[in-house]
């Protein structure tokens, strides 16, 4: 069933009723991403009200979690303790730590310990797991509870009738094999990893093989203090669907699938876009005024001073702009030109550290490579405005000027923008932060300094 404005309208009449036998019936036949939209439309009680519903189907935290961050900090602050406690009881451990983490970021973090403090000890000690673990770390965006495992010292035949059973409640990706210990209280998470099999070796090995004798034992894994980036590496590099994590001791702690790693590299993409625009993560198209506002005015002001810096720079040429007034309605050309260079050269650099593609090349050859092509462009577009200005303003001082620029801005443009996200990566800093601002407006800075600057050697030697 499809969510449509009909539907909407009605569950949100039907919210404010007393028999949800109807509301229930409709939101049992809507999808999950579908279901979490209509807390993007509704009110803080109206949205009260539609958890409540999502209970009665044991849909509610599988709901939440397709809710986009900002919006859920907002819902989770505006939840009554009881009904907040309600969802900490029937979400999974991984869940709970996710939503505390939230609470704690709305300066909740006192009704988050007494939350945890009335769960269950077994159900609280995981959780605590959990939250023991860095942010955007394994450890965080593992799933502990949807994991499928099998002793390795059962048969082929005995795994086949425990895989039938779990096959029809959730997806399994992988079959782990988990060594059978003499004391259980010196493990902790799952148990001992002891190796991986595949499903075509489990269908056609003989029914009374054990596993332990057919598993491959030399598993790729995770540990849970890796950080999501490294995560993603690891499974694009492998083309996994999933890949366990595991400790010092080889527990399995729990599983990253493929759609948490999409997640991850959508959210690291969206963060590369916005670093160079200058924006925060969380400035989204539903975010309040005032979040926009503070988020932004930095960058602006940033880039207030930036540009009053090149104004600076143009200012110092104004006796030679008077004498060559042409000299204003081109120097923009050298400008954007090596602006457009910057970003491109900036850009490769930045993937290329973001998907490890430095794992094939040097710093030192890739910078060489984008000063090269730099330096080959700007001497091509160089000597192309040079041909165009000519014919079009007839100063042959003035082509000659704009050439030698371009070349110049151009190779500067491109070393600017290969050495600084690496130098940034050098220093433990995201390469995409803000580099996109301060680069183009170096390159705007220097397009001048040399433009005019060549201009100005020129009228006092040449003309």
């Amino acid at each position: 069933m499809k969510l449509t404005p009909s539907n909407t309208s009605i569950i949100k009449r039907l919210l404010v009723g007393r028999n949800n036998r109807p509301l229930r019936s409709i939101l049992t036949k809507l999808e999950i991403a579908d279901i979490a939209s209509l807390f993007g439309f509704f009110s803080l009680r109206e949205s009260s009200k539609l958890l409540e519903a999502l209970f009665s189907i044991n849909k509610a935290s599988q709901v939440l979690l397709e809710v986009p961050e900002p919006r859920l900090e907002v819902l989770l602050k505006s939840f009554d303790y009881a009904l907040l406690l309600k969802l900490m009881v029937y979400s999974e451990e991984e869940n709970v730590a996710f939503y505390l983490n939230l609470l704690k970021s709305t300066g909740q973090e006192d009704i988050g310990n007494q939350l945890l403090s009335e769960l269950d000890s077994s159900k609280r000690i995981k959780v605590e797991q959990f939250l023991s673990y860095p942010e955007d770390s394994a450890g965080r965006l593992m799933n502990a509870s949807q994991v499928f495992c099998l002793p390795s010292h059962v048969t082929v035949q005995e795994g086949l009738n425990l895989l039938r059973k779990r096959a029809q409640k959730e997806s399994i990706y992988y079959i782990y094999c988990i060594e059978a210990v003499e004391d259980e209280s010196s493990t902790h998470g799952l148990g001992l990893l002891a190796g991986i099999v595949s499903l075509r070796q489990l269908a056609i090995a003989p029914a009374d093989e054990k596993l332990e004798n057919i598993i491959k034992r030399d598993v790729v894994t995770v540990s849970p203090e890796q950080s999501s980036e490294e995560i993603a590496k690891v499974v694009s590099h492998y083309d996994f669907i999933a890949i366990p994590v595991v400790d010092d001791q080889r527990n399995l702690l729990g599983i990253i699938t493929i759609d948490d790693v999409l997640e991850i590299i959508q959210e690291q993409a969206t963060a590369d876009i916005y670093a160079r625009a200058g924006l925060q993560e969380d400035d989204r198209v539903y975010s309040t005024v005032f979040s926009k506002i503070k988020n932004r005015l930095p960058w602006m002001i940033l880039n207030l001073f930036l540009a009053a810096v090149a104004s600076s720079v143009v200012s110092l040429f104004e006796s030679t702009m008077k004498e060559l007034i042409i000299l204003a309605s081109l120097k923009n050309i050298v400008a954007g030109m090596g602006g457009n260079t910057a970003i491109q050269t900036l850009t490769v650099v930045t993937r290329g550290l973001a998907t490890g593609d430095f794992k094939f090349t040097t710093y030192f050859k890739s910078i060489s490579k984008e000063m090269t092509a730099g330096l080959t462009i700007g001497i091509l577009t160089g000597l192309m405005a040079g041909v165009i200005t000519y014919f079009w303003k007839g100063d042959q001082m003035v082509s000659i000027v704009i050439c030698i620029s371009m070349i110049l801005n151009s190779f500067f443009s491109s070393c600017l923008g290969a050495i600084t996200p690496i130098v940034l990566s050098k220093l433990g800093r995201d390469p995409a932060l803000g580099s996109g601002v301060i680069v183009t407006m170096a390159t705007d800075i220097f397009s001048f300094f040399s433009f005019l600057g060549i201009a100005t050697l020129g009228l006092k030697y040449l003309a």
